[in-house]
């Protein structure tokens, strides 16, 4: 709950779209940078007013190919702060470092939307962990159809994880969709994954 507090505190009076992955080619990251980027020059009532918290967890840095999608991550997020950026506000908020799960779950509750699109993944935790933490908060979870957790979690936004122009669209609509309605989505949600436990899949 402190965690929580704070984090509002850092954010206040702003929206929050959450990102969270391992540094990989399979999580779409360099697409989900550029949806974000074309929501603030299609929408820029936006700006000012939402920010991108992007958590990237180190994995295969001492890899070249690792290396290489780090430094094109880095420069895309330098180029989207710099010319967005204004004094008080920044577009995207980046930490390539490891979080704790208490601090993690903080970030998801506080948060109002999780932005999880890879681009190929066998369930993805991450969307299942936000819903979890959410608890009676309202929050959107735009979510890749190219992703196992796609099948069960079918009141998140569905985007294809290619087409960076619809995942802006998607977070677009999820900062304008009523909150009673994002309640609605995630108790649905809460529901399926509370009786798909780690004991029905064993």
């Amino acid at each position: 709950k402190e965690l929580i507090r704070e984090f509002r505190e850092e954010y206040s009076g702003k929206r929050v779209v959450l990102s969270v992955d391992r540094l990989d080619y399979s999580k779409g990251l360099i697409q989900r940078l550029e949806a974000f980027r074309l929501l603030l020059k299609n929408h820029p009532e936006w700006i000012n007013k939402v920010s991108l918290v992007m958590i990237l967890v180190p994995s295969r840095d001492s890899v070249d190919r690792y290396q290489d999608l780090k430094t094109k991550i880095d420069e895309m997020i330098g180029k989207i702060n710099g010319e967005y950026s204004n004094p008080g506000w920044i577009p995207i908020h980046y930490f390539y470092k490891s979080f704790s799960f208490k601090e993690l779950t903080a970030f998801y509750n506080a948060s109002d939307i999780a932005l999880v699109t890879p681009l190929r993944d066998g369930m993805n935790l991450v969307a299942k962990e936000f819903i979890a933490a959410k608890g009676n908060n309202p929050g959107v979870l735009v979510l890749s159809e190219m992703a196992g957790a796609a099948i069960e979690l079918t009141d998140a936004i569905h985007v294809n994880p290619n087409n960076a122009s619809e995942i802006s669209d998607s977070i677009n609509r999820a900062l304008i969709m009523p909150v009673e309605e994002q309640r609605e989505r995630l108790k649905k949600m809460q529901k399926v994954i509370k009786k798909q436990d780690i004991a029905k899949w064993a």
